[in-house]
């Protein structure tokens, strides 16, 4: 198989199944060194040898959930594409521990790491193939070869204490949101902040960073702002500065967001909140828009039944998938949220939006908004009516329904 000499139908298995669209996938590099099949073999032969519990197939990093590349068997092949980065022979390794993270950890130490390294940066070896993930690897052989993040081509500005914080994030955050937690921390934040933070465009996106860096000032100025607001007020602020509209200016058509000089010093946390809850309403009568309808996702729909007739206290718990922009402004009408301004990114999807709803004998009530990233298979945000968090009884219904459709929460969820 490292060899490609046994074609895909004859290969049983799913680990060997695996193992072959790893190999497979290595004709296109992204930059990163070719694979060498008999590195590939060495390091496998030596784990069996071990009987290491890396040959596995399942998702291996809950932060990337299904994502392509996120199990410990490509890994394995991107640890041997980087043989000429091995520090030790790696016949110097054996396992310490039962546990597969940890022999993990420890193997990718042995070969590449001169100094300590966190264990969020060992997710950089299930990001697959792409030139980002390329990206991500260089700064991991980088640092842990001794050299400072801040040596590395970050997205945004990075002084020496956020990079002393980026080394301190959590272990179940992913790259870019260890260089938000250490901005964010270094600034003066608090984890909440941070984590509600990961949650909004700013936790993968560092876009005009000139302008959320003052943002995510205004939030530490303002400690007692509800966390659960974070979200809401990044979206407004998105839309005003930065989403342009055509309009007219006498006879000439212009393209401009409503406010593309909008600034927070000043701004009261009050007068804000009111002004996001005014776009709010504002966004919930734009029904007479183009509606703009899109494909499913492809996961299913949940429906599940509680409590019995007799007893009084039949329930049916519903799970549907919204496939229109009108479909989302009744969704954020009755909820008092801003899921109206995911229509783009449904329709390109990136996105898919689902309502979580229960039928008793008292009627029909709307309780959550959920938000699933397609290609990570990442349940993303979960906000019930004026983005309240969900209560113990409804995280457990969504994640009953992630289940059965191999989906998995994001850290902050």
């Amino acid at each position: 198989i490292c060899a490609n000499k046994i074609p895909p139908q004859d290969i049983e298995g799913s680990e060997l199944r695996l193992l072959h669209d790893a190999v497979s996938d290595n004709r296109q590099t992204f930059g990163e060194p070719s694979l060498k099949h008999k590195h590939l073999v060495m390091l496998l032969q030596h784990l069996l040898r071990c009987q290491a519990k890396l040959f596995d197939a399942n998702p291996a990093i809950s932060a990337l959930g299904h994502a392509a590349g996120n199990t410990y068997i490509d890994a394995l092949v991107f640890i041997a594409v980087h043989h000429d980065s091995w520090q030790r022979e790696l016949q110097s390794w054996r396992p310490r521990s039962h546990n597969v993270r940890r022999q993990f950890a420890s193997l990718v130490r042995h070969l590449f790491a001169q100094y300590d390294m966190p264990p969020f940066f060992d997710c950089v070896w299930f990001t697959g193939r792409s030139t980002t993930a390329t990206k991500y690897r260089r700064w991991y052989l980088r640092v842990a070869y001794g050299q400072s993040i801040r040596t590395c081509d970050l997205p945004i500005e990075y002084t020496k204490k956020m990079a002393h914080h980026f080394m301190h994030a959590p272990d179940d955050v992913t790259i870019p949101q260890a260089i938000r937690w250490g901005q964010v921390i270094a600034l003066g934040g608090d984890e909440p902040l941070a984590r509600a933070i990961f949650g909004t465009r700013l936790g993968d996106n560092f876009d005009n960073d000139d302008f959320w860096i003052t943002v995510i000032r205004w939030f530490i100025a303002n400690p007692m702002l509800d966390r659960a607001q974070v979200g809401p007020i990044i979206d407004y602020l998105y839309d005003q500065r930065f989403v342009v509209r055509r309009d007219m200016v006498g006879d000439n058509e212009v393209h401009v967001a409503p406010q593309p000089n909008l600034q927070m010093k000043g701004r009261s946390p009050v007068i804000l909140l009111q002004q996001v809850e005014a776009w709010h309403r504002q966004l919930t009568r734009q029904s007479n828009q183009r509606i703009v309808t899109w494909n499913r996702s492809g996961f299913g729909e949940g429906k599940f039944e509680e409590g019995s007739l007799e007893g009084n206290n039949y329930k049916i718990w519903t799970i549907r998938e919204l496939l229109s922009s009108k479909e989302l402004q009744v969704e954020g009408n009755k909820m008092r949220h801003c899921v109206a301004t995911y229509a783009s990114s449904c329709a390109r999807g990136q996105c898919s939006i689902w309502t979580l709803e229960v039928d008793s004998f008292s009627g029909t009530e709307k309780l959550l908004t959920i938000e699933v990233k397609n290609s990570y298979r990442l349940i993303w945000q979960v906000r019930g009516r004026y983005n309240r968090l969900a209560t113990d009884k409804e995280r457990q219904v969504v994640q009953r329904w992630a289940s059965g459709q191999r989906l998995s929460f994001a850290s902050h969820v």
